[in-house]
């Protein structure tokens, strides 16, 4: 899972982007028609230069707006050139991590294809911002699980479609593959991207790969901290946070989160994300605490493997250096697994972000393997 991905002690940090983005960001996404009032220059301001270079075409769909999920309002961006094109839900990461402020560095191409929706799920980002930062206690699989099928029928009836493409990050891909089970009859497909096969073995292997990475590398003060948590994880109980923000640290220090990279910028990206103000940032960095901690443990528990029989396709996307949901047992889940249509895709050099990592890759292959099962659907 993408479970501590900077590690919930790391800050997120807006300094650099100066004092004028900080006034701007309180503009929130009226920035842009705020500066042409003005008439300041757009080099200021980095968000709004940024929605202007992504702007959607005109007759397309371009909507951030907070919706009732579970009795809880939920922010959703849904963004698409061409409204006939068909629904494509990403269900993020984490838990608590969403991808809405970090979608504008990949997802730009994509809604030529697809009308994409992003979501801040209960306890994340802007859906978080507006509990006002309160730690939600109802906060679980099952719960969340029920928001996700919610979420699905409102968009299906909202945007007059039958079915949606449903995509399932890390964490996400826990809700996305349980919704693939129990409502089958609302997806075109499930992507499960990261995927959650089994979440002890996850973490027995990718702490085992990790491990292996540090010595081959020679790095003393790697090998030290590991051997220091190990049994990893617990043979019997519940594992401590702490052991598993070590091994995700040196988890993202040898590429197992990124590719090649020792650590990622997301904290950075997100201040520049045309959807999010600073204090969404901040809500997004104090979300991603509480929810781990109340969810960590019930992800770990997760065990799909005698899950096998699907009534929708399904499509597998795997980083092969990914070592925070390894891509070797993902494969394995793959040829176990029987499905209506089904596809692996393995992509060289990449980790477990391969949307961000790949975008390209995987929007070809999402425009090549999974939307023509919507085509065929417009077809009949």
């Amino acid at each position: 899972m993408a479970i501590l991905r900077r590690g919930v002690n790391q800050h997120s940090e807006s300094a650099a982007v100066g004092a004028a983005l900080i006034a701007l960001v309180s503009l929130g996404p009226c920035a842009g028609v705020a500066i042409a009032q003005s008439g300041a220059s757009a080099k200021q301001y980095p968000r709004a230069t940024i929605a202007a270079v992504q702007a959607i075409a005109l007759g397309g769909i371009k909507e951030l707006k907070a919706i009732e999920i579970g009795g809880v309002k939920q922010w959703i961006s849904v963004r698409g050139n061409n409204p006939a094109n068909p629904l494509l839900l990403f269900v993020h990461g984490g838990p608590g991590s969403p991808m809405m402020p970090e979608s504008w560095t990949f997802q730009r191409p994509w809604e030529d294809f697809f009308t994409v929706v992003q979501w801040d799920q209960r306890g994340a980002g802007k859906t978080f911002s507006t509990a006002s930062r309160r730690p939600d206690e109802s906060l679980s699989i099952d719960r969340m699980q029920s928001d996700t099928e919610q979420l699905i029928e409102w968009l299906l009836h909202t945007y007059g479609k039958k079915k949606l493409f449903l995509l399932g990050h890390s964490w996400g891909s826990i809700l996305g593959l349980k919704v693939a089970q129990h409502r089958p009859e609302l997806l075109f497909a499930y992507i499960g991207v990261g995927q959650v096969v089994n979440g002890r073995r996850n973490e027995v292997v990718g702490y085992r790969e990790t491990l292996a990475q540090a010595q081959a590398a020679g790095n003393k003060q790697a090998i030290k901290e590991l051997l220091a948590i190990a049994p990893y994880p617990e043979i019997v109980g519940q594992t401590p946070l702490q052991k598993t923000i070590i091994e995700r640290k040196w988890d993202r220090f040898f590429g197992g989160m990124i590719y090649g990279k020792t650590d990622d910028d997301s904290a950075q990206i997100r201040t520049l994300s045309p959807d999010y103000t600073a204090y969404d940032e901040k809500s997004t960095e104090l979300g991603e605490m509480s929810s781990v901690q109340v969810l960590l443990p019930q992800a770990a528990a997760v065990d799909f493997d005698t899950i096998t029989q699907f009534k929708c396709p399904i499509f597998f996307f795997a980083g092969a250096d990914d070592r925070t949901t390894p891509e070797s047992i993902v494969a394995e889940y793959y040829d176990k697994i029987q499905a209506p249509r089904k596809k692996f895709f393995k992509v060289d050099r990449a980790a477990h972000y391969v949307v961000n990592e790949a975008p390209g890759i995987v929007l070809v292959d999402l425009v090549t393997d999974v939307r023509p099962l919507f085509e065929d659907s417009v077809s009949h």
